[in-house]
C-alpha cells in the first residue's frame, strides 16, 4: 500500500516558523529511510493447466516516495543490504501430502529479458522443506524482485474427468533476516496456485478460420475493439486461438504475413500477431456450462481511455466449445454472436 501525504503551508505558518519563539511539541514526519522496506508477493494468485509441471510465486518491493521527487507516485528502491526471507506452505487441497505435487524448487531473478541469475551462477540460497512446507531464500541488494519455482509432478492432476473440488496450495511469508531492522515482509498476504481443469473452459480454442461463417462471426465480434481485426480476411489468417487462463481472456490472430525479430542477438521469422485481451470478471469453473465476462481499457486517440465488455455464457460439448458473447465499446455494441471452438 503507498501512503503519500502532502502538507500545504498557510502563509501565517510561513511566517511564523522564522520567529525565535517555536512550538516544542512539533513532531517531524517520518521520511526517507527512517521507514522499513517491505517485500511483498508481487501477485495474490496464478493458475495452470493440469498438466503443468511447474508454479511461481514472485516477491517484490513496495513503491516508497521517490527521494529525486521525479516520480510523484512512488519508486521501487532496492534494497542496500540483502535479506533473507522466510516463507511457507499454510493450505493445500486435492493431495494428501506436499511431496505428492512438489519434487523440487529453485530462486532467481531477472538480470535483463534475456538473462537470469541463474545463468550468472549467482545463488539466492533457496530451501524448501517439503515435509514441514517451509523455506527461506536471499533477496539480495540492488534487485526488485525475485522468482521462487517449484517443479510439480505433471502427472498427479492430468485426467479426461471434470472435477469439481479445489485443487490448490496456498504460501505466506512468515518473517525475515535483516539485522539493519530496515526490511520487513507483509505477513497478512497470501499467495494462491490453482490448478485449473481443462476439462472446464480453461484452456485454448481454435476458430476454423476456412468456416467462412465462423470466421465473419469472429470479425464482427471483435471488430468492434480493433481496426486490424475489422478488416481481415480469411486469406491473410493462419490460425485464430482463444484463451481461457487464470484470471484473463486471450484471442490471437496469426497472420500469414512475416517479421523478422531479435530473440537475444539471434534473428528469427516469425508470423505476425494481433492480441486482443480482457480481464476476466466472471467466469463459472468446474462446470461444463455457464456465464463469462471480460472487460478492459482502450485508450483513445485523445489520450483518454474507454472501457470495453463482452458477456455471455459459453457451453462445452466434449471437444467444443460454443461461446455466445456481446460486445460493448463506447457507444456501440454487438449483437449476441456464438463461436464454435475445439480443442
Amino acid at each position: 500500500m503507498k501512503i503519500l501525504r502532502y502538507f500545504i503551508l498557510p502563509a501565517f505558518l510561513v511566517a511564523l516558523s522564522a520567529c525565535d519563539k517555536r512550538n516544542d511539541n512539533v513532531v517531524e514526519p517520518n521520511v526517507g529511510d527512517a521507514f522499513p522496506q517491505i517485500i511483498n508477493f508481487a501477485d495474490e494468485g496464478d493458475g495452470g493447466l493440469e498438466d503443468e509441471d511447474k508454479f511461481s510465486f514472485k516477491l517484490g518491493l513496495i513503491d516508497r516516495v521517490d527521494p529525486t521527487g521525479e516520480n510523484l507516485g512512488g519508486k521501487v528502491i532496492p534494497l542496500s543490504k540483502g535479506v533473507r526471507v522466510n516463507f511457507e506452505v499454510t493450505d493445500f487441497e486435492g493431495f494428501s501430502k506436499l511431496s505428492d505435487y512438489i519434487k523440487d524448487a529453485k530462486a532467481f531473478y531477472e538480470i535483463d529479458d534475456c538473462t537470469t541469475s541463474e545463468d550468472k551462477d549467482i545463488d539466492l540460497n533457496l530451501t524448501f522443506d517439503v515435509n514441514t512446507g517451509k523455506g527461506s531464500v536471499d533477496f539480495p541488494a540492488g534487485v526488485e524482485e525475485i522468482e521462487v519455482e517449484f517443479e510439480t509432478d505433471d502427472k498427479l492432476f492430468d485426467d479426461d474427468v471434470l472435477n469439481t473440488t479445489d485443487r490448490k496450495i496456498e504460501i505466506k511469508l512468515t518473517g525475515i533476516t535483516d539485522d539493519t531492522k530496515k526490511a520487513v515482509v507483509n505477513t497478512a498476504n497470501k499467495f494462491e496456485y490453482i490448478v485449473l481443469d481443462d476439462e472446464a473452459i480453461h484452456g485454448e480454442y481454435e476458430l476454423d478460420v476456412n468456416n467462412a461463417e465462423q470466421f465473419g462471426r469472429f470479425v464482427a465480434l471483435f471488430g468492434l475493439i480493433n481496426e486490424d481485426v475489422k478488416g481481415l480476411k480469411a486469406a491473410d489468417v493462419d490460425e485464430i486461438t482463444i484463451e481461457f487462463a487464470y484470471d484473463k481472456f486471450k484471442a490471437v490472430i496469426k497472420l500469414k504475413e512475416t517479421e523478422q525479430v531479435d530473440e537475444c542477438g539471434e534473428t528469427e521469422t516469425v508470423n505476425k500477431e494481433i492480441e486482443i485481451e480482457g480481464g476476466l470478471e466472471e467466469l463459472d469453473t468446474q462446470t461444463l456450462a455457464g456465464a463469462v465476462e471480460f472487460a478492459d481499457d482502450i485508450e483513445q486517440e485523445d489520450g483518454s481511455e474507454a472501457e470495453f465488455k463482452y458477456s455471455g455464457e459459453f457451453k462445452i460439448t466434449g471437444k467444443t466449445l460454443a461461446l455466445t458473447l456481446k460486445g460493448e465499446y463506447n457507444d456501440d455494441e454487438t449483437e449476441e454472436i456464438t463461436l464454435n471452438l475445439s480443442k
